[in-house]
C-alpha cells in the first residue's frame, strides 16, 4: 500500500531534550536547572545508594579507568569510566546488549544560585536514538523526583515520548512493538528512510531470502517529504516464535538501511540471536 501524508502529527508528550546531528554521528542533549547545591546533585549521580533510586543498581561506585556494571529495567549495561572529576563531570561508555556503544557525559555546573545539570549522549548512528531520548527523559523525571525528596512515580508514556522525538527531529524509531487488535496479535515496525518511495520499496521487497516473510505481512509505504515511512504489521501465528519474528524483521529493516546507503548487507546469525534475546527481555519486561 502506498500513500502520502503530512509529516506533522498530534502528540501528547513534548520532547524536553534535543537530538543534534554531528559530522560523525548524533548527540542527545538535556539541560536541567535545579535549585539545589552542586554537591547535592553530584551526590545523586555518584553515590550508588542514590543512583539506585532513579537509575539502577551499580555493582560498585564509579571509579576512573575502571569498568562498571549497572542493572536497570531487567537488563545490565556495562562500560568504562572515562572521566571522573568531582564535582563537575562524569563521562562513561554505555555498552548495550546488542553491542552498541555510546558515550555519556554528565556535567554539574553552578548556575543561577543553583545547579545546571547537563547530559550529553553521543552515538555514531541514529539506531535507538528516539528510544534512548524517551528513556532518558523519563529517567531524568525520576531524578527530579528523587532530588525533590518525592517518591518516584512510574510512567507509561515511553512510546508516546519516543514518537514525539521521532516527529520533532525527523528520525526513525528503531524498535518494533507488539500490538493486539480485535484479539489478533501482530508485530509492528515503523521505519523511516531518507530515500524516495520506489527505492525503499525495492529494497524491502527484492531480497529473495525475505520474500516469504514480506508476502505474509501487511507492508505500507508512505511518502513524508523526501523520506519514506515503512510500516510493517505481521500477524503472529505462533506466540512462541514472536521474538524470533521481531528479530528477523528488525535485521531485515536494518539491512534495507545499509542497502539504501550503498552498502552490502550481510546476514549475521549472531545479530539475530542477540536481537531475539533483546526482544524477549523487552517484551517480558
Amino acid at each position: 500500500m502506498e500513500s502520502t501524508m503530512d509529516a506533522s502529527t498530534d502528540r501528547a508528550v513534548a520532547p524536553l531534550g534535543r537530538i543534534e546531528r554531528l559530522r560523525d554521528g548524533y548527540v542527545l542533549a538535556f539541560d536541567r536547572q535545579y535549585d539545589y547545591p552542586r554537591s547535592f546533585i553530584w551526590n545523586l549521580l555518584t553515590d550508588p545508594a542514590k543512583v539506585h533510586l532513579w537509575l539502577g543498581t551499580l555493582a560498585a561506585a564509579w571509579e576512573l579507568g575502571k569498568e562498571y556494571s549497572l542493572e536497570l529495567g531487567g537488563g545490565v549495561v556495562t562500560g568504562s569510566v572515562l572521566q571522573l572529576n568531582p564535582p563537575t563531570s562524569l563521562q562513561i561508555t554505555w555498552d548495550d546488549e546488542l553491542g552498541g556503544e555510546s558515550i555519556l557525559e554528565w556535567r554539574v555546573l553552578e548556575s543561577d544560585g543553583g545547579t545546571l545539570l547537563q547530559l550529553r549522549a553521543r552515538s555514531g548512528t541514529a539506531d535507538f536514538m528516539t528510544e534512548g531520548a524517551a528513556g532518558w527523559q523519563l529517567i531524568l523525571s525520576a531524578l527530579d523526583d528523587v532530588a525533590a525528596g518525592h517518591e518516584v512515580h512510574p510512567v507509561d508514556d515511553w512510546a508516546a515520548t519516543r514518537d514525539a522525538y521521532a516527529a520533532e527531529f525527523g528520525l526513525s524509531n528503531t524498535m518494533g512493538a507488539v500490538e493486539v487488535a480485535e484479539g489478533v496479535t501482530m508485530v509492528h515496525f515503523d521505519r523511516r528512510y531518507e530515500a524516495k518511495l520506489p527505492m525503499v520499496k525495492d529494497a524491502v521487497t527484492s531480497d529473495p531470502d525475505q520474500q516469504t516473510r514480506v508476502e505474509q505481512a501487511e507492508v505500507d509505504f508512505t511518502t513524508i517529504g523526501n523520506a519514506t515511512l515503512v510500516t510493517i504489521r505481521h500477524v503472529v501465528e505462533e506466540p512462541a516464535a514472536i521474538h524470533a519474528l521481531m528479530a528477523q524483521w528488525h535485521a531485515h529493516l536494518d539491512a534495507v538501511d545499509v542497502a539504501l546507503g550503498g552498502g552490502q548487507p550481510h546476514a549475521s546469525a549472531r545479530k539475530l540471536h542477540a536481537l531475539e534475546d533483546f526482544y524477549r527481555a523487552s517484551i517480558s519486561g
